[in-house]
């Protein structure tokens, strides 16, 4: 395994690529080498520490330790490939989530001799992810609460009531239908569009009395 896929573009966005490092594990012995990439990876300068099994394992989250290990145990015993995303504390102590890839390389026996294999930094990746999920749950939220909005104003003047008991009108049919209340809103404005609002509010008070 070379230290090609340390400059492999793993996508973010359209501004970068996610850093990405090669290793190789010598099975029976625990002894390792990196590539710079993962050196980066974990926080180091090449050559700052010596790669083992043990530092790689050391810098492991807590909780994702032992299934870590336990996979490298299959591969040492069975052979094949592995894939698992995890996360590393680097030597800064900073979370860092990866996604790693090792396949065994076999020796003149067919008995597993060598771990190879490549570790990719998905942090940035992860955040912006995380980042634009919250952007849609936001925006989403203010565009429910004005088409709310929206047809608890239609139920006040086509009923003559209070803004408490159009919302109470719409809570109560969503709740009925199942129906998400914004879509309940939706349709009170749709049918306000093509003129047949009087016409779904009456279907309503025959399915469920209103308030």
């Amino acid at each position: 395994m070379t230290a090609e896929l340390d400059t492999y573009l793993f996508p973010l966005m359209a501004k970068g690529a996610c850093p990405a490092g090669t290793l190789d594990l010598e099975l029976a012995s625990g002894h390792m080498s990196w590539s710079e990439g993962l050196y980066k990876i974990l926080g180091f300068r090449p050559g700052e520490v010596v790669p083992t099994l043990e530092v790689l394992m050391a810098h492991q989250h807590a909780d994702d330790r032992k299934p870590f290990k336990h996979l490298l145990q299959g591969l040492a015993e069975n052979g094949g490939q592995i894939a698992l995303l995890h996360r590393i504390i680097d030597s800064r102590g900073r979370q860092r989530q990866v996604f790693s890839s090792l396949h065994a390389t076999l020796d003149q026996s067919g008995r597993p001799e060598r771990a190879t294999g490549f570790m990719v930094d998905l942090t940035r990746t992860m955040h912006e992810e995380s980042r634009q999920a919250a952007d849609e749950a936001i925006q989403g939220a203010f565009a429910h609460r004005a088409v709310i909005e929206q047809a608890k104003g239609i139920l006040r003047g086509l009923l003559l009531i209070s803004a408490e008991e159009a919302f109470e009108i719409l809570a109560a049919h969503s709740q009925h239908t199942n129906t998400k209340l914004h879509a309940v809103a939706a349709a009170v404005i749709d049918a306000m569009d093509n003129g047949s609002a009087a016409q779904l509010l009456n279907g309503w008070s025959t399915a469920r009395p209103l308030p």
